[in-house]
């Protein structure tokens, strides 16, 4: 993260915003920082006080296609990717072409697909023609004549969007970790990033597993980070069977702070009033965290994910599921 401000040209802030009731402005995922933690939001004890999400009886090896309900919360979005074939195109939009952080991947349509369940985003390694190209260009997305791979990164920018502190978005996945692989399942606020928000809920590369969330500064593009990694190691250390399993990611949001989860256990999280933009020209967002987000899906090749060139291709990243719990109202939380 930290000095990874690859952002989107006006041009291509100008399409999004055309495309997205949300005004996404300026888009940069966290790929890159790798810390093990932070001091902000001091005195968020590490403790999850909803109710756990219920697996009782799943296959960790197999989708899961029961629909759970959790107390207090009603389901008021989902995909379970259970129809054959692409995804749905009333759900989900797909991001083009050379986008963030200068990674490798140009991201198209054809490498996402719905199979026995599952969402399957596929990392390919294959050359496509830049029809931007421009050799005297200074922005890498147009300097770059070829992109050697290709993968998919969908979101619900202008179609879906919820408030943070109301929902509990879960999402099921399996990571196919290698050199270069960088899947992610994360979530953007309004106007201009940083200051609307991200939640990395899930990413993964180089051989870790990241939480963070981002927001504003009193620099324009320059985020302010929480962030927390693990290494896979761990899991593996546990559970030798580990990357072979289904997991699920949560982000449970309230009015006092929000939670990043992995199978029930807090991985990062922070409190509404730490997480405050300070005032600025740009944005008139102040607790981004309070704001509707959207949510994206993506796998990413080589930039902080490293170089792909020893991978196995195609890189696989899995989704079973993604699910969105608004809470209900007068159950107490805050």
């Amino acid at each position: 993260m930290g000095n990874l401000m690859a952002r989107m040209t006006l041009g291509t802030m100008a399409f999004l915003l055309a495309i997205s009731l949300v005004g996404i402005a300026a888009m940069v995922s966290s790929h890159g920082q790798n810390s093990g933690g932070s001091a902000d939001g001091v005195g968020v004890s590490r403790s999850v006080e909803e109710p756990k999400y219920p697996t009782e009886g799943v296959d960790p090896y197999e989708p899961d296609p029961v629909i759970r309900q959790i107390p207090g919360y009603e389901l008021v979005w989902h995909d379970e990717f259970n129809i054959d074939g692409p995804p749905d195109p009333e759900k989900w939009n797909f991001e083009h072409g050379f986008v963030r952080n200068q990674e490798l991947q140009w991201y198209q349509k054809d490498n996402a697909y719905c199979k026995g369940g599952v969402l399957i985003i596929e990392g390919r390694k294959e050359r496509v023609v830049n029809p931007d190209y421009d050799p005297n260009s200074n922005d890498w997305r147009r300097a770059r004549q070829f992109a050697e791979y290709t993968s998919s990164s969908l979101n619900t920018w202008g179609k879906f969007s919820w408030r943070l502190s109301e929902v509990r978005i879960v999402a099921r996945a399996r990571l196919h970790p290698q050199p270069g692989y960088f899947p992610a399942i994360w979530t953007t606020g309004p106007g201009i990033w940083p200051h609307g928000g991200e939640v990395d809920i899930m990413e993964c590369y180089r051989e870790r597993i990241h939480a963070n969330f981002a927001w504003g500064t009193t620099e324009k593009y320059r985020p302010h980070w929480k962030s927390f990694s693990k290494p896979i190691a761990e899991f593996l250390a546990k559970d030798p069977d580990w990357l072979k399993k289904f997991h699920i990611w949560e982000l449970i949001g309230t009015d006092e702070k929000l939670q990043i989860l992995l199978d029930g256990e807090v991985m990062n999280e922070v409190l509404q009033e730490a997480a405050k933009n300070p005032a600025n020209p740009w944005s008139l967002v102040v607790f981004p965290f309070r704001e509707k987000h959207s949510i994206i899906v993506n796998l990413a090749i080589g930039g902080p994910g490293g170089d792909p060139s020893g991978a196995k291709f195609p890189m696989i990243f899995e989704v079973d599921y993604v699910r969105v719990y608004q809470r209900v109202a007068g159950n107490g939380k805050r």
